[in-house]
């Protein structure tokens, strides 16, 4: 029956959506009834109010077939009521006759007792509990008797039925509607889902049943009761503007809402995802109308679509999404150039520039490119007040936020309350403004007058407490009113917990926002209770554990914004002084006992003296400012930091250490901003500092060995600074005043003024300091230091000496014979090097054991200096601080050096055996020992480990019984690939293609081999004798065949092996000695001499021959990032039978190891790959993970890429971790579309893939293959349970993209296509896998060469719709290449292992590439050692330097394509057109972190590569 039989007639269907809409929610007079579940709704069978559930429901009337129970049951009373003479008889045990009253209470009471003791009764008492058991049975009867018709009273009987019939066909929709609206009036969630669906079900038959203009009539009506809603609401019931939200979102027709409405409901309902959503959703399908000719009087208004970016940019405000909110007004919004520096300043944290920026833009008066919009100069002032927040400039933020609210002076600001807008934007920070300024000691009075005007008003009183209680519970601290502060800050409190409940636990960072505050609200709170209790004044003790409390709980100093900071801080400074006004007024003026000793949590509790209570409080308020100070830094916003350290330089005169504490901060930041200044800018900075130093620290640091050694760091890096920028510019110091050009020379202590000779005396200064620094370090080690407190600051001084002969080092290894400079002090720099970054090991620095591997570097490079001194030293570091670097380790063990590296290979071979095995294996394939004398004892050292490693050879069999699980096909194929090479060669190495014979036989044709499963011994049967039969025994005919004749041979085989394939998927038939693997039956740990050892697996019902359990641990569980465990690392107890084999071309096996520890470790099996290059991947990953997290703007965005274990076991077989609830994009894709459109897009004609290779042969088409163009937001939407899911979700796959895409553009990673990715579909995060393409190879190998840095193809930009790449995609990749330009020292020094021992593809890329020949070859050693790998570490520092990215894709088809006629044609399509791409326009070298991501963004998104990509690529997804 159709749905509109439910209704009265056809031409009511304005009426009927009114009507259901007024069914479900009681009415227009009560819109949140539905939600709320009030009484007085419409009922569908009586057409009354009755609530079908209320507590008067008729129990006669009710039934119990068809029950449909309520949630909430009506309170009443189950015990009756008590008569009027409750309570006035005395207790007493029925019987007890008493003839006489006792005369007195005492005599009653004596009489009951002695009856008690000596009377009792046992007959009576026995009656007596008897009736007592009655009485509580009767009344449980009747208690259950009456909770059963109470039940039965609450139960509605809307349609029965006759036993054993079946229900009519026909039920009218009524019948349904009903019992589910009973349902909804106590569920909101149910009811915003009711009337979703009811409502989407009267909208798809009104498009059955109604013309075109019925239906336009009743959709305007709808959407004039929606905005009639949204507009006349006032409770904003969060369920209620969902429903709207979901209901408007669905419908095309309805997303025409007004913005505005959208905006505000959103935000007073929390529900901003949701209103995300809905804006985006108009944005994308609704076209902008064109302005009016001529504009209306009064407020102009704004177009439809600029009117909704306005709103969806205070939306993502709102939650703390300022990426997006940038990206909307730099792309959408923004039109004027002002407005995009304003913007890279705020990015850069340079808010002072921004404000500058802003400041000029409002106060322009003629625009030469035309007048900007409202909408912009909303912005510019929104903005404004946004950096002078930051900045902490309290006066310019009161003018700006009451300057357009009120004109005269002063201003009037009872005017705030004339409209909602300014309440909303103006009103916060005129409030937060006025009250900084008081608690700074200011005089104006204006916000105490204002806040006691808005008092009397209760709407506007509401609203200060509900919005700023915190504020005013500060003022009245200020006024002493500390009850009523004390009221304030517990309502702050109670809407804190009320407020952050109802935030989505997906909103993380407006959760975050939220926690930010509570701090601030604690310690009002800590402070009133310390000031309301007598006697906190009168003793030290309580101050003492108060500043202890406050010193030791500083907000996050990467994390938490300044402006949680500027509240946290000043605030504590105001509350000292309140302190010190109480304390002034005591009897004997502030000196309080010195009682308690308060313990030292700090240092100023350390230093103040005893009873001197003001220079504790002094001591504390300089040491909290000092730190913010620091933090500001630390964030980049170094105007804020200069402005606090100025402010403090009158009080840190007061105190000679305090003065050199700033001084040394002040230099600290001076030279961390001059990382961004030019050159002249850097030396003027320079010379500050260093007189800064010598003037106000001097003759303190003589004394103080602490101060002493962070003055020599300083001046050495301020020497460094000078140096470097002349080096830099040699220009800039002819170009200096004369005065300032006379101060460096003389610093440099140079009689020449020649620059050359300038920059090396400066450099010598800068390493004299540096020493010193070093040197009084030393002096102060020892054992006491290790760990926390000075071993820090020793470790840091150890550091600045390394970092500054490292970089000399460096220059001198790049420069031209031309360049190159020898010297003495030069020549001690390696020793110096790996002398103080040993010691520094020692005491556990981080920073060194991540520069550990440009450590094997120098002693490569310089052995004489360096090998013995490493040797003797590197044996009193932890060997565990090493695990993270083994793979380095053992690939130095066949070389010169190996004597180096011994001690602690040997350590961990001792200690943490299973950390070395894998690698040591691995490695040693490829070991070539020298017959040196050395070279037999490197020889020796590593058998003897071996034997360490694998005593019992359990790991061998481990490695075995995995390589079993390996396709024979693929073996095949690979081998067939390696012996080509061999064969030619000229002339044919026959030894070389016997061994290869020798592999092949027994792996793939013995079938006496031992481990054989029957899927491998099926394979050995049916081909082991071709292979013999066509290369001969032993390898007989193989050694003189043609390369052609061998390929004809191969093909014939791997054809008919195609054929015959059938992969189990059982464990038995795969590997036997898995599948019966027992931990219980290892082989003893010490094996007996000559007698035979059993295997790790026995046949069912066979006993074990083994004396003891040998444990074999799960791979992967040394990461190298704190002291490993061993006894907790998780041991294999046997393996899950079940084997999945997957689709890719290799066919690789998930398996799941069982562990001891009942958990399950499923791993990917891959054989015939070399994962060497996967694991060192991910280290690099890992690498590049430490450097975000110690950049405060990628902490502030909790950047991280997802990385997983890579164990690989030998040169063609490893181990991959399995991520759980992930699929790759390509499964994401396939799966969000309907059969229809899979079957299209896979097999259909007209499909993309057959129309993209159709349109690249024929090249006459003007448009791309077709495709479907939101397939991924499709997809992203099945997976969100609403809005907020969808909003986390998206967030996280494009941030999680946009990183993978810088991190893969640094380490040059191809062959991105659909399958090399996964996709968390818990998160949203993305995975890179398959990293088989690194460092350039996709463009440099590949027969179609890729010329996209990274993929950012359509699809993924069209799930960030309407914003695109614009905002979040570009804001992180700005971020993260800017981190990692900083630290592009520590990334190139990882890379080091893929020149000390390259993979078996790099050896054979290098043979491609002399093979090929080419220009390139003229501006190459190929006669140095591994110099392919040397070259492609030398690209990835390019980029870390800041190249053009299509300099560099043409650099790499030179290497790879010079000679293919198409080579012109690559470079000029990867180079760009000067008329349509950034790229072309930009230089190729000396590019901004900003440049660089819009060259990289131009590359990939550029149709013109795009259409020229490999097919199986799928560009056009």
């Amino acid at each position: 029956m159709p749905l509109r039989s439910c209704f009265l007639a056809a031409g009511t269907w304005p009426l009927v959506c009114r009507h259901t809409w007024h069914v479900l929610v009681g009415g227009r007079a009560s819109l949140t009834g539905l939600f709320a579940g009030g009484r007085g709704s419409f009922h569908w069978l009586t057409g009354g109010s009755v609530d079908p559930l209320g507590d008067d429901v008729d129990t006669a009337s009710s039934s119990s077939s068809s029950l449909l129970f309520a949630h909430k049951r009506p309170e009443r009373s189950l015990l009756k009521s008590v008569g009027p003479d409750f309570g006035k008889r005395r207790l007493a045990l029925p019987g007890d006759e008493v003839e006489h009253r006792a005369e007195g209470a005492d005599s009653r009471a004596e009489i009951l007792r002695l009856r008690r003791r000596f009377l009792k009764d046992q007959e009576k008492l026995s009656l007596i509990y008897a009736r007592k058991v009655v009485v509580e049975q009767k009344r449980e009867k009747e208690v259950l008797a009456e909770l059963r018709v109470r039940q039965d009273a609450q139960v509605v009987l809307y349609r029965s039925y006759r036993q054993g019939d079946l229900p009519d066909v026909q039920i009218p929709h009524s019948s349904l509607i009903a019992p589910l609206q009973a349902v909804a009036q106590r569920d909101p969630i149910v009811a915003k889902q009711l009337f979703s669906s009811l409502f989407s079900g009267i909208m798809k038959e009104m498009d059955k049943y109604k013309t075109a203009s019925e239906k336009r009539s009743v959709t305007q009506k709808v959407l004039q009761d929606f905005s009639h809603f949204l507009s006349t609401t006032v409770f904003f019931f969060p369920p209620f503007i969902s429903c709207l939200q979901e209901v408007s979102c669905t419908h095309a027709d309805l997303l025409s809402l007004d913005p505005a409405a959208i905006s505000t409901s959103s935000l007073a309902s929390l529900q901003q995802p949701g209103g995300i959503r809905l804006l985006e959703e108009a944005l994308l399908h609704l076209a902008p109308r064109e302005p009016p000719a001529k504009r209306a009087r009064g407020t102009p208004s704004l177009p439809p679509d600029t009117a909704r970016w306005m709103e969806l940019a205070k939306l993502y405000r709102s939650i703390g999404e300022y990426d997006t909110l940038r990206g909307i007004f730099s792309s959408e919004i923004g039109t004027k150039p002002v407005t995009q520096d304003a913007l890279s300043a705020e990015a850069r944290s340079d808010y002072s520039e921004a404000a500058e920026r802003y400041n000029e833009a409002l106060n322009r008066q003629e625009w030469a490119d035309g007048e900007p919009s409202d909408a912009e100069k909303d912005f510019w002032e929104l903005a404004a007040l946004d950096c002078y927040n930051q900045l902490a400039e309290w006066r310019s933020l009161a003018y700006c936020s009451t300057a357009i609210v009120a004109s005269e002076n002063p201003p009037d600001l009872n005017k705030m309350w004339s409209e909602p807008s300014w309440q909303e934007t103006y009103l916060p920070h005129m409030i937060r403004s006025k009250l900084k300024g008081l608690l700074l000691g200011g005089r104006d009075q204006s916000l105490l007058t204002f806040v006691d005007e808005a008092g009397a008003l209760a709407p506007r009183r509401a609203l200060l407490e509900l919005h700023h209680g915190q504020e005013l519970s500060l003022l009245c601290i200020l006024q002493d009113d500390i009850d009523r502060a004390k009221y304030y800050v517990e309502n702050c409190i109670q809407a804190f917990m009320q407020n952050y409940s109802s935030i989505d636990v997906l909103l993380h960072r407006s959760r975050l926002t939220k926690l930010q505050s509570v701090q601030t609200l604690i310690e009002i709170q800590e402070f009133i209770s310390f000031i309301s209790k007598e006697g906190n004044l009168s003793s030290q003790a309580p101050l003492k554990r108060l500043l202890r409390a406050w010193m030791n709980r500083y907000p996050d100093a990467k994390v938490d914004p300044v402006n949680v900071w500027d509240d946290v801080i000043m605030n504590r400074c105001f509350f000292l002084s309140k302190i010190e006004e109480k304390l002034s007024l005591l009897p004997d003026g502030g000196g309080v006992d010195a009682g308690g000793d308060g313990g030292s949590g700090d240092e100023v509790d350390v230093r103040a003296p005893a009873g001197d209570v003001w220079s504790l409080i002094a001591g504390c308020r300089f040491s909290m400012r000092m730190r913010m100070a620091e933090s500001a830094g630390e964030q980049g916003n170094f105007s804020l930091a200069m402005k606090l350290l100025k402010e403090l330089h009158r009080e840190a005169k007061t105190r000679e250490d305090w003065l050199a504490r700033w001084a040394q901060s002040y230099c600290r930041l001076s030279h961390s901003r001059s990382r961004a200044q030019r050159r002249p800018e850097q030396v003027r900075t320079a010379l500050r500092t260093v007189s800064l130093l010598g003037e106000n620290t001097s003759s303190f640091s003589s004394r103080d060995g602490q101060a002493f050694r962070s003055r020599n760091v300083l001046l050495g890096t301020a020497y460094r600074i000078l140096a470097d920028a002349l080096r830099g510019e040699p220009a800039c110091l002819a170009e200096m005043e004369g005065s300032e050009a006379r101060r460096v020379v003389g610093l440099s202590a140079c009689s020449s003024e020649d620059t050359r000779e300038v920059i090396a005396g400066l450099y010598q200064r800068a390493f004299h300091h540096l020493s010193e620094a070093a040197r009084t370090a030393e002096e102060e080690a020892g054992p006491s230091t290790r760990g926390q407190g000075p071993a820090a600051e020793v470790t840091d001084a150890y550091m600045a000496l390394v970092d500054f002969c490292d970089q000399q080092l460096r220059r001198e290894e790049e420069a031209t014979s031309g360049e190159s400079v020898e010297s003495a002090a030069l020549r001690t720099y390696p020793a110096l090097v790996v002398d103080r970054m040993l010691k520094a090991l020692k005491l556990h620095s981080s920073e060194a054991r991540l520069k550990f591997p440009r450590l094997l570097q120098i002693i490569a490079r310089y052995p004489e200096e360096t090998l013995s001194l490493m040797a003797e030293e590197v044996s009193s570091v932890p060997c565990w601080q090493l695990i993270g670097w083994v793979s380095h380790l053992v690939a130095l063990l066949d070389k010169e050096e190996a004597v180096a590296v011994q001690h602690p290979v040997e350590a961990i071979a001792d200690h943490y055996p299973q950390a070395l095995v894998y690698p040591l294996i691995i490695s040693s394939e490829s070991y070539s020992f020298q017959d040196t004398a050395a070279g037999r004892k490197n020889e020796e050292f590593v058998a003897r480990i071996k034997v360490k490693l694998d005593r019992r050879g359990v790991v061998q069999d481990f490695i075995t019984a995995l390589d079993q699980l390996s396709d024979p096909e693929m073996l095949f194929k690979d081998w067939t690939e390696d012996v080509k090479v061999e064969l030619e060669k000229n002339p044919v190495n026959k030894k070389n293609i016997e061994k290869m014979y020798g592999k092949l036989r027994a792996a793939l044709g013995d079938p006496d081999a031992p481990g054989l499963g029957a899927f491998r011994r099926k394979f050995v049967q049916a081909f082991g004798k071709e292979f013999v039969k066509h290369f001969g025994s032993g390898g007989s005919k193989l050694q003189s065949m043609t390369p052609a004749d061998f390929g004809a041979v191969t093909r014939t085989l791997l054809a008919k092996m195609r054929r015959d394939v059938r992969v189990p998927g059982n464990l038995q038939e795969c590997s036997p000695w898995m599948s019966g693997f027992r931990a219980d039956f290892l082989r003893d740990e010490l094996e007996v001499p000559g007698e035979p050892t059993c295997r790790g697996w026995r046949a069912p019902g066979a006993e074990s021959q083994c004396p003891s359990p040998a444990p074999v641990v799960c791979p992967g569980q040394y990461d190298g990032q704190g002291k490993p465990a061993p006894e907790y690392h998780a041991r294999i107890a046997g393996f899950d039978e079940r084997v999945r084999v997957m689709a890719s071309l290799r066919r690789p096996k998930r398996i799941v190891i069982r562990g001891h520890d009942q958990r399950e470790y499923p791993f990917l099996v891959k054989g015939g790959e070399d994962l060497r290059q996967d694991q060192r991947i991910q280290q690099l990953l890992q690498v590049m993970n430490v450097v975000l997290s110690q950049d405060a703007a990628c902490s502030q965005r909790s950047l991280q890429v997802k990385t997983y274990h890579v164990v690989p076991m030998t040169s063609r077989l490893g181990l991959i971790e399995w991520i759980e609830h992930t699929c790759t994009l390509k499964e994401l894709l396939l799966n969000s579309m309907s059969q229809e459109e899979k079957a299209a897009y896979t097999n259909d004609p007209r499909a993309p893939v057959f129309e993209y290779r159709d349109w690249l042969t024929k090249v006459s088409g003007k448009h791309g293959p077709g495709a479907y163009p939101l397939v991924y937001r499709r997809a992203f939407l099945a997976l969100s349970t609403g809005p907020e899911a969808f909003l986390a979700l998206r967030s996280h796959f494009a941030s999680s993209h946009a990183l993978l895409c810088i991190g893969h553009w640094v380490l040059g990673i191809g062959d991105r296509h659909l399958n090399n990715f996964m996709v968390s579909l818990e998160t949203g995060g993305l995975i890179g896998i398959d990293f088989g393409h690194a460092f350039g190879s996709a463009t440099q190998f590949l027969p179609v060469p890729e010329l996209m840095p990274f993929r950012l193809t359509r699809q993924f930009m069209n799930l960030m719709l309407p914003l695109k790449e614009t905002g979040l995609v570009s804001s992180i990749m700005v971020c993260a290449l800017r981190a990692f330009r900083s630290r592009s020292d520590l990334l190139t020094a990882t890379m080091d292992v893929f020149v000390k021992e390259p993979s078996f593809e790099w050896r054979n890329f290098e043979q491609k590439m002399l093979k090929k020949g080419g220009s390139w070859i003229q501006g190459v050693n190929v006669d140095e050692e591994n110099w392919y790998p040397r070259q492609k570490v030398r690209c990835a520092r390019r980029k870390l330097a800041g190249a053009n990215p299509a300099v560099v894709t043409c650099d790499e088809l030179l290497l790879g394509h010079e000679k293919e006629p198409a080579f012109e044609d690559y470079v000029a399509v990867a180079r760009g057109s000067r008329d349509y791409n950034v790229r072309a326009r930009e230089p190729d070298s000396g590019l901004s972190e900003e440049a660089q991501v819009k060259c990289l963004i131009d590359q990939a998104t550029d149709p013109n590569i795009l259409g020229r990509t490999w097919e199986g690529w799928e560009p056009w997804m």
